[in-house]
This record gives C-alpha cells, structure tokens and sequence, in this order.
C-alpha cells in the first residue's frame, strides 16, 4: 500500500523543497509541481510532491490517520 502524507513547504531551492511533516523537516523534490512555494500544502509521496493541498484538506487528512492510528471511527 501507498500513502502519501500532507506537508507545508518552508523553503524553495530551484526544483527542491523543505517541508514540516508534522516537526520533521523533509528535503522533496517540487518536480511534479513546480508552482508549489513557500506556505503551501503539498502531498508528499517518495520524495515527491505530487498535488497541492488546501490547508483544510491537509487537516482532514490528518484526522483520518490520526483515526486510523487510533483504531477508531466516528460516525455522522
């Protein structure tokens, strides 16, 4: 199986990136989406950014794999 994780870049170097993964800082390539800067949030999937994120998006994400670490659900 394939995840790919939602990350915000802190910096840009050319085709490189710096993302926060949640206090880790990642070095991934922006080939894939070269538009993608400085306070956006991308998907991040071996080294690569493959779309960008709204921040909202980014957060539910989140909740989903923080559920899925826990073994829970919640039903609407």
């Amino acid at each position: 199986m394939c995840l790919a994780i939602p990350a915000k870049i802190v910096t840009c170097e050319g085709e490189e990136a710096v993302v926060d993964l949640h206090g880790s800082k990642v070095r991934i390539a922006r080939t894939l989406v070269p538009e993608a800067t400085v306070g956006d949030w991308v998907l991040v999937h071996a080294g690569f950014a493959i779309t960008r994120l709204e921040p909202q998006e980014a957060e539910e994400t989140f909740a989903v794999l923080r559920q899925l670490g826990t073994g829970t659900t919640e039903s609407s």
